[in-house]
């Protein structure tokens, strides 16, 4: 289904795909549409498959990341509280699930230890989440607003949080008028999460996860720990030394073309370890 056939049940050209609204949104976005270009899109609030808390799906247009490119990006955030609180709570299962670099709960401390996730959740998804509340994002995408802003373009589905907790109808609405995407999921055992086969890679943290993701028809993402020895596909040729690539250009992480590894990297990589 592309964007032009999932519309509000209108055949008007000035349909739009409107966010899944099955929690309140509690920021006040009263503004006026500008001519302007829009920051992003709120694509679905939901209600989280794993834990039944509440979900917001944010494309923002713009990003400066070296390792992606200019890649309109999609966030999978808590709704009702920041990134911040969610990870130290762990609370944050509820848009990334049983992903192992969440960390572990440390009971003495009270809060999540040991998290070897790259993304810095205190910067851009804070920053997202902050910008949601504030209403800086606009409710609806219309079919016009979807060729004009993604008609070149490949999407990041998940710079942070799994994709795959998405409504898939609107993951097609949306990517139907992209010219590509890349995403990764950790959630590829769940029955809930099989839609998303052959459309995001199957996130793996060991040999075990490489042979039973790839044994169920998933191509894979595999974490290496700095210093071990690879056992699936190809490096990541964005992260390759004098690599000029980036996940723009590269687009093999969409599901379907080939496995994909990258070595452990960011502040927590020390805590990856071999499994």
């Amino acid at each position: 289904m592309t964007i032009s056939q999932y519309r509000d049940n209108s055949n008007n050209t000035n349909s739009t795909i409107k966010a899944s609204q099955t929690e309140p949104n509690n920021s006040t976005n009263n503004h006026t549409k500008s001519m302007t270009k829009p920051k992003g899109f709120i694509l679905e609030r939901g209600v989280s498959p794993i834990d039944g808390n509440p979900f917001v799906a944010v494309m923002t247009l713009g990003c400066k990341n070296r390792k992606t490119g200019p890649m309109p990006t999609v966030w999978i955030l808590r709704e009702d509280i920041s990134p911040v609180e969610a990870v130290a709570t762990g609370q944050d299962v509820t848009n990334c699930g049983d992903c192992i670099h969440r960390g572990v709960w440390d009971p003495d401390l009270e809060k999540m230890v040991n998290r070897s996730c790259y993304v810095n959740y205190g910067q851009a998804p804070n920053s997202v989440w902050k910008a949601y509340k504030r209403g800086a994002y606009e409710e609806d995408l219309t079919v016009e607003q979807g060729k004009k802003y993604l008609s070149n373009k490949l999407i990041r589905w998940g710079g942070y949080g799994d994709p795959a907790i998405i409504d898939p109808m609107i993951f097609n609405s949306v990517n139907g008028a992209a010219a590509g995407h890349t995403g990764y999921t950790h959630q590829w055992r769940q029955p809930w999460a099989q839609w998303a086969r052959e459309e995001f890679q199957a996130s793996c943290d060991g040999l075990a996860d490489y042979l039973d993701a790839s044994s169920h028809g998933w191509k894979t993402f595999s974490v290496i720990p700095k210093g071990s020895n690879a056992y699936s596909g190809k490096l990541c040729p964005a992260t390759a030394p004098n690599s000029q690539a980036t996940c723009n250009t590269c687009a093999l992480c969409n599901g379907d073309k080939t496995d994909i590894y990258v070595v452990a990297h960011g502040s927590g990589a020390k805590f990856v370890t071999a499994s």
